[in-house]
């Protein structure tokens, strides 16, 4: 079997599409073509183009992976379950998160700065952004140094929370059921109890 034809695509052209005794067969980056140093009218066998196809393959898994990861900052977890969604082979798993975390784009650290502020930005407790961020895969050493003992800081958030709920008839009129909302959203009855004597002292 001989390579007739290397083309550049069209509509993608950092690929180059690899024609075969006159058809497509498949398509590699530019980079890739250069590393497998693939001709016009190199010979190829049958195993040379099961394993080009498969560096296509996970090449262009490459590149739809990065361009996720890129949207927004991903725990190794997130990323992981990413991969199997996209039946990646635990090689090519492997392989990726090793690259991108040397490269800077998987930082759990990074990662659990993010969600810590996005969670604090939404009104919610410690408790319940440790929680997510346990769910995320991060360990509870590195939840604890971001979330810490900060205590005024959580009943600003709190008291930010216990104003918006008491706007709404449901809980206007009930303390009590105000209380229970939030203890479940995982704030300390103590604190849920001081901060609604700071507002009652306040209105």
């Amino acid at each position: 079997m001989r390579v007739t034809s290397i083309k550049q695509q069209v509509k993608n052209p950092e690929r180059i599409s690899i024609f075969v005794d006159e058809k497509y067969s498949f398509s590699l980056s530019l980079d890739e073509l250069l590393a497998q140093k693939i001709k016009k009218d190199q010979e190829l066998s049958q195993a040379d183009i099961r394993r080009l196809k498969k560096i296509s393959a996970d090449g262009k898994l490459r590149a739809r992976a990065l361009e996720w990861l890129l949207n927004r900052p991903h725990s190794i977890r997130e990323f992981k379950d990413y991969l199997y969604r996209k039946k990646a082979e635990p090689e090519l798993t492997k392989a990726l998160i090793k690259d991108f975390t040397k490269r800077g784009y998987l930082d759990e650290l990074k990662f659990s700065q993010w969600l810590v502020e996005l969670q604090k930005r939404r009104g919610k407790s410690n408790r319940a952004i440790r929680a997510e961020l346990l769910k995320k895969g991060i360990t509870r050493e590195i939840a604890d140094e971001f979330i810490g003992s900060e205590e005024n800081d959580e009943a600003a958030r709190l008291k930010v929370v216990i104003e918006k709920k008491q706007k709404l008839s449901r809980y206007k009129n009930d303390p009590q059921k105000l209380m229970q909302y939030l203890v479940a959203q995982g704030f300390s009855w103590q604190l849920i109890k001081d901060q609604l004597a700071k507002n009652d002292l306040e209105t």
